[in-house]
């Protein structure tokens, strides 16, 4: 999507959803600076460490010019239960100064199935059924969150209030 695209979509719509490159490029930039919220992403390895602490510089950048949003929020994603690493960027995660989300995406076969399948885990049945209840706890919390943010509201809204705005 163009750039000048999404800021025509943010007039007409209350949620436009943007996905850019990983990196720190001029793309990646311009979103961070049109953005309410910044999703970062991260998997437990010393590069995504790495990468997450890069875009978080450049989020802090981003919220000096814009009177503080983007909010941001750290994804913990490709989770391992019985994972060392994982384990260690789960307690690590609060302290990169980024808000951390509650919902965790696990390691899950699932995910990587879809991605083959050119779909989704909620569009796949029982075979993805724990990963599209993830991915709508994490959908559930985010929006939950942005209307909080958005409206003053009470964090208790039901789903129904939540989309009826």
């Amino acid at each position: 999507m163009c750039l000048s695209e999404a800021q025509e979509l943010a007039r007409s719509h209350d949620f436009v959803v943007g996905d850019g490159p990983g990196g720190i490029d001029d793309v990646s930039r311009t979103m961070l600076l049109l953005a309410d919220l910044a999703l970062l992403p991260i998997s437990p390895s010393i590069l995504d460490l790495w990468s997450v602490q890069q875009a978080t510089e450049i989020l802090r950048y981003a919220q000096q010019i814009n009177g503080g949003r983007p909010d941001g929020r750290l994804i913990l994603n490709k989770m391992r239960t019985r994972d060392t690493i994982s384990r260690e960027l789960q307690s690590a995660a609060p302290n990169l100064g980024v808000g951390v989300a509650s919902v965790v995406i696990r390691d899950l076969q699932a995910y990587r199935d879809a991605a083959q399948q050119g779909t989704v885990v909620t569009r796949m049945g029982r075979r993805a059924a724990q990963a599209a209840v993830e991915v709508g706890a994490l959908f559930d919390e985010l929006l939950r969150d942005q209307l909080q943010t958005a409206h003053g509201t009470s964090a208790d809204l039901t789903d129904k209030e939540a989309l009826n705005g």
